[in-house]
């Protein structure tokens, strides 16, 4: 305040008020302080920095933490994801997120005729039909059942339907962990997993992935498409010529229409690598991606 607008307040305010004005005005300013309450989608919020005054540094603002693109589940209200079954004995969508901890209630619809059941937990107990991995049978044509689950450690986890045949075939499908906690480098016990959408556009959406070197990566492949597709990924020149061995370059084919498929693959060299389709005129149409080694 300066001296002139001092004098003119003491000409209209009491002595008293005056010296109680002076003082606020000299006291720094303050800022309130956020305690960081979760959001509803699990992150945290960032804590505001105390205002600069007389010299003295701020404090430093919170680091935010990983957010979710839903509202997580817990067991009182847990999540609910739709997925249906049909008669291709494919599940869609065959991947989904879930963050660790959460509950989450699975709704599947049977679109076809064919009776389907739904299993879901751990990824190879899942798979191998493990007795006592939570499940619901016998969703017959045209019903919806309900299976909620809640999704305790790192992974990994996964979905199957084992009515005879079904598995086999290709009927399953997988859970990718995201959010606080979540694995974020692949390893051989537990792939990270890159979700690969193929389309009738001869596309692969993502066209492009970042990996890390050493990392251990589980393409989980769909063909959104009525096309049949294939997925081969590996050095960049041996993709580029269809040079599948099975070691270097890794192959999953005949992706038929709405399929889910997973192909793990450990990016061990430098690079370059990537990935592509060969099915008959789909690679020189373009659908093909790359892969980048962070950091190299």
């Amino acid at each position: 305040m300066s001296a002139f607008q001092i004098a003119r307040l003491r000409a209209f305010v009491p002595p008293a008020a005056v010296a109680v004005l002076l003082a606020a005005c000299a006291a720094p300013a303050a800022y309130p302080s956020l305690a960081n309450p979760p959001s509803a989608s699990g992150s945290t919020a960032s804590a505001l920095p105390s205002a600069p005054t007389n010299g003295v540094t701020p404090a430093p603002t919170a680091t935010p933490q990983p957010t979710l693109a839903f509202t997580f589940g817990t067991v009182g209200a847990p999540r609910v994801v739709e997925i249906t079954t049909d008669d291709l004995l494919n599940f869609s969508p065959g991947v989904v997120q879930a963050a660790m901890g959460e509950t989450v209630t699975f709704r599947i619809h049977n679109t076809g005729k064919a009776t389907h059941e739904f299993m879901v937990g751990p990824l190879a107990a899942a798979f191998a039909d493990k007795e006592g991995t939570p499940e619901v049978a016998d969703i017959e044509a045209g019903k919806t059942a309900d299976l909620t689950y809640t999704f305790n450690g790192a992974g990994p986890f996964g979905f199957a339907c084992h009515a005879p045949g079904h598995f086999e075939h290709g009927m399953s499908g997988y859970v990718q962990l995201v959010g606080p906690g979540a694995p974020t480098v692949g390893t051989k016990n537990n792939p990270r997993i890159v979700h690969l959408a193929m389309s009738d556009a001869l596309a692969f959406e993502p066209s492009a992935v970042t990996v890390t070197k050493g990392e251990t990566i589980r393409f989980v492949l769909t063909n959104s498409g009525s096309a049949v597709h294939e997925f081969q990924v590996g050095p960049a020149d041996k993709v580029a010529a269809d040079e599948v061995d099975g070691v270097v370059v890794v192959e999953k084919d005949e992706l038929d229409a709405g399929s889910t498929r997973a192909v793990d693959y450990t990016f061990s060299g430098d690079g370059p690598y990537a990935f592509a389709c060969h099915e008959p005129g789909h690679y020189q149409a373009g659908m093909k991606g790359t892969i980048t080694i962070a950091g190299a």
